[in-house]
């Protein structure tokens, strides 16, 4: 989901409504659509492609493939400090349907749903049939390659003699497509992402990202999905470079057990009343220990959540709050919110922490307005989402005797959906992109406060 308001200022604002909607992280569906654009030019090197190299998510794969190697023959020396010899044994465009199978592949059920790298073989292979366009539908074109970036990051592993846990293999290779990511969206490619084309593929980490619960050392774990996007956004940003590292424990992945058979049995999630009662209240527990640390000064409560029906909205600054589903007031000092329609759509469709997590970008909002920082900027938004992650480490480590919160699997891939998938008219221009808020929110529960400062 997004959070789709902005802070209310005391002057009139533009109400903002949903543009976008997605379901819960495992099974979300964004509605970002993107044109073909990927095969225009010159046709790629991929001749030998086994398959039907007319059918569109081909072409959009064989354009990928054609810069991926042109991008591994550049940047694998300046890393490894040896040449790159590319991926030479064949790429296997699959119909499982048809029983026709790729190497390195015994059966149907290994290529549906599936795609890999095979180093035996050093093969790459897809299924063209019902994967790829899947993701194709639910999160556009962009996907695609980013897909094909992960299994050339397998590649890679395989010329670089990489040993490790495979949620180590899976998650370097997440960071080296966001590597080739930033490539495309910066280089002259075949592809030239938008930003909502780019917010999109990273949801679809979110779908592929590992069942909340599983063990990180399964041999079949990939990670969750805030350990993809956060090694996806280390590769954007950083580069390959900053991949190489990667070693079992470094960086650490987050994925938490089930405490228990109840919690399991809910899916991790709290009822929505005791989310919309309880955060808030743990989050005034936060921040009375932190603003102090922060700013030398005692915290000034905020005045009581305004947890009110659509039809009967509040009043902020002697103005109506009318249209806005989530807020933080300047003038008035309070968090209101639409709890009759968004908040459990919210619920349904996020979680409860992603209802948590978009009540707290609102109380670093409020932290920020009582430090005497304007509240009504794009750069403070983003300092907002990274406290509401430093609010969630503070959850995540229990380091506060007076907090009764404990973080469940899939938490955090439920807030980094919340800052993703739900996007209102305007957002980008007043909050940052999608891309920007999973960001800022990783440095909050990665690096703790400081880091938002």
């Amino acid at each position: 989901m997004r959070s789709v308001v902005k802070t209310v200022a005391a002057v009139g604002v533009v109400a903002l409504t949903l543009s976008a909607c997605g379901g819960s992280a495992q099974s979300g569906t964004s509605t970002t659509e993107s044109t073909p654009q990927a095969v225009a030019g010159d046709a790629p090197a991929t001749a030998g492609m086994v398959g039907d190299a007319s059918d569109p998510v081909n072409e959009i794969v064989a354009a990928a493939i054609d810069d991926l190697q042109s991008y591994w023959a550049e940047q694998f020396p300046a890393v490894y400090g040896s040449d790159y010899s590319p991926v030479s044994g064949g790429f296997y465009a699959v119909v499982p349907s048809s029983g026709d199978l790729p190497p390195c592949a015994s059966s149907a059920d290994d290529i549906a749903g599936n795609a890999f790298y095979c180093p035996s073989a050093d093969v790459v292979a897809w299924d063209s049939e019902g994967l790829l366009p899947d993701l194709r539908q639910r999160f556009g074109d962009f996907v695609i390659p980013v897909v094909m970036a992960h299994e050339w990051g397998h590649a890679i592993q395989a010329r670089a003699n990489f040993e490790g846990m495979t949620v180590t293999s899976e998650i370097q290779a997440d960071c080296f497509a966001g590597a080739w990511a930033a490539h495309a969206v910066s280089d002259a490619t075949a592809f030239d992402p938008s930003q909502a084309e780019l917010d999109s593929a990273l949801a679809g980490f979110l779908y592929l990202r590992d069942e909340p619960g599983s063990s990180a050392e399964s041999d079949s774990a990939h990670g969750s999905g805030f350990d993809r996007v956060s090694s996806f956004q280390t590769g954007f940003d950083g580069g390959p470079m900053d991949c190489k590292p990667y070693v079992d424990g470094s960086p650490p992945v987050l994925q938490l057990p089930f405490t228990s058979q109840s919690d399991a049995d809910r899916g991790g999630d709290a009822p929505l009343e005791q989310i919309i009662d309880g955060v808030p209240k743990d989050l005034e527990d936060y921040w009375s220990v932190l603003f102090p640390e922060l700013t030398g000064r005692p915290w000034e409560p905020l005045k009581p959540v305004v947890a009110f029906d659509p039809s009967d909205a509040p009043e902020c600054g002697g103005q109506s709050a009318s249209g806005y589903v989530l807020f933080y007031c300047v003038p008035d000092d309070y968090v209101g919110f639409d709890a009759v329609d968004a908040m459990p759509r919210f619920y349904e469709q996020g979680g409860d922490f992603a209802v948590a997590a978009l009540i707290a970008t609102q109380y670093g909002l409020a932290g920020m307005a009582h430090a005497g920082i304007d509240a009504d900027t794009q750069d403070t938004s983003l300092q907002g989402d990274c406290f509401a992650g430093s609010w969630a480490a503070s959850v995540l480590l229990q380091n506060r005797p007076t907090s009764g919160y404990t973080l469940s699997p899939g938490d955090l891939d439920e807030a980094i959906a919340s800052l993703l998938l739900f996007r209102g008219d305007g957002d980008e221009s007043r909050q940052g992109s999608g891309f920007l808020r999973v960001e800022a929110f990783r440095h909050g529960v990665m690096d703790g406060a400081q880091a938002c400062i």
